[in-house]
């Protein structure tokens, strides 16, 4: 699924043919992996996927952090200790941050007899399952859809153009170094950048 629809992009530049219709579906799909290298985040997830943990390395006390980068959007499908044994929200675990999404790990709640285990083997690698939707959202903000839209109509529009943007100009002996986005652009998304340790 994409950040906004082709349809979309056409009104916002005015277009009424079909005739760049798979350069613009081409260039929607550019526009959205722009933005989830800039960002770091996914903001379109649809579907729930399983990812394992570490029973020792991404586990602290009773959180469990989940990979840098990693976050979930909604209420987990399923996790399942290293011993085989399915976990329930709020009877077993919390979200971090509590009652907020995106949600960086999951902490074992006092209240909880499990803790978090590795195999019956001893093996703690990809000990423990969490099956959720991996990303910001499954429904991008609005401005996140503002900024694809924004966008994809750039790089149509930069198409024609015969400067070369994607290099410094000089004027008046100053270097004037390009944005790697329109600075609109970027305005929107900053607030969405994934901070990384």
């Amino acid at each position: 699924m994409a950040l906004v629809t082709r349809a979309d992009v056409k009104t916002y530049l005015g277009i009424s043919s079909t005739n760049d219709d798979d350069v613009l579906n081409e260039l929607i799909n550019a526009a959205q992996s722009l933005i989830e290298s800039f960002t770091h985040r996914k903001f379109d997830v649809t579907s729930a996927t399983s990812k394992y943990f570490d029973a020792e390395d991404d586990v602290d006390d009773r959180k469990l952090l989940f990979t840098e980068g990693l976050e979930i959007c909604a209420a987990p499908t399923a996790v399942t200790n290293g011993d085989g044994t399915s976990f329930t929200v709020n009877t077993d675990y919390v979200y971090l941050p509590r009652n907020d999404f995106p949600a960086y790990g999951l902490e074992i709640l006092q209240s909880s007899s499990n803790w978090w285990q590795g195999k019956s083997n001893g093996d703690m690698a990809n000990a423990i399952t969490v099956t959720a939707q991996w990303g910001y959202s499954s429904t991008p903000p609005n401005d996140i859809v503002q900024a694809a839209r924004r966008l994809s109509a750039f790089l149509y529009r930069q198409r024609d153009t015969n400067s070369d943007s994607d290099r410094p100009i000089i004027v008046d002996g100053v270097t004037i170094l390009p944005s790697a986005l329109p600075k609109d652009v970027e305005r929107m998304l900053l607030p969405y950048v994934l901070r990384t340790n």
